[in-house]
């Protein structure tokens, strides 16, 4: 499989199989137990996804026919992921955010993905917002259409980085202002994702997600749209490894944003780079 070239910042590449294992091998599953226990019903123990390696090549050679795909399973209890972690070394890790009456059935429907939308078995949704630089207009990455057109959509560097923090500051005091309570951020490894938890938020119909979306960008916001809709139901599991960028993903509290060294700090940086 050919590797995709991305233009990353300094001290951001993608991790090889051998460094996905040590960071897995030590990983401690107690603060992914926890931030999923602190979350609404139905998301506690979500279904899982892994990438194997799509974007950086790097794929183990037994799972070689799995290269272009997504991987879901799911877990009885949580120290069955780190099983699967070490045995796929994925690239990335995600969850589902929808909420189903019925995970299991779910599981084996030869539909899911964009056709969950509309089905019976979707009770919800946890909303979500992905700030990410390439959605953000920058004078030496350009626009998101520039990236695209260039070498990788992916294209990020100092400047648009923080301006993904400054969207995502003035996001979270917009949506505390609109009276959100449980709000929570979390750094991405490239940018940063805003979860709202709140009741009424989770059963929000699609067509209010749109409307929603659409204020937001009015203001705007460099959000990925298709996140926030509902379209985009995975998103990334906290204390897991970002591999195209190796980069550990971490929630972050709001008032410290400004003061995190993200691309150093050993809270984001695991300890092979």
């Amino acid at each position: 499989m050919t590797r995709i070239k991305h233009c990353y910042p300094i001290n951001h590449r993608p991790a090889n199989l051998r460094e996905r294992r040590e960071y897995y091998s030590d990983l401690d599953l107690g603060p992914i137990m926890k931030w999923f226990y602190n979350k609404p019903e139905g998301l506690r123990l979500p279904i899982f996804h892994m990438d194997p390696g799509n974007e950086t090549g790097y794929i183990r050679s037994k799972y070689k026919d799995e290269a272009g795909k997504l991987l879901f399973f799911r877990i009885s209890k949580f120290e069955e992921l780190k099983e699967w972690l070490i045995d796929f070394l994925p690239e990335d890790l995600y969850y589902d955010r929808n909420i189903y009456k019925d995970s299991e059935k779910c599981m084996v429907c030869s539909k899911r993905g964009k056709d969950c939308i509309g089905c019976n078995d979707l009770v919800g949704q946890e909303l979500m917002f992905d700030i990410d630089p390439e959605n953000i207009d920058c004078p030496n990455c350009g626009t998101l259409e520039d990236r695209v057109k260039g070498a990788s959509m992916f294209k990020f560097c100092y400047i648009c980085f923080n301006k993904a923090i400054e969207h995502t500051i003035n996001l979270f005091d917009y949506l505390y202002n609109e009276e959100y309570e449980r709000i929570s951020v979390v750094y991405s490894g490239r940018g940063f994702h805003i979860y709202i938890e709140d009741n009424d938020s989770l059963y929000m119909n699609f067509v209010e997600r749109k409307n929603f979306v659409k204020t937001i960008k009015e203001r705007g916001f460099g959000i990925d749209p298709w996140v926030t809709e509902g379209e985009a139901r995975l998103a990334r599991v906290p204390f897991s490894l970002n591999g195209m960028v190796s980069k550990i993903c971490r929630p972050i509290e709001i008032r410290e944003i400004k003061n995190l060294d993200f691309w150093r700090s050993r809270l984001f940086v695991p300890s092979f780079i």
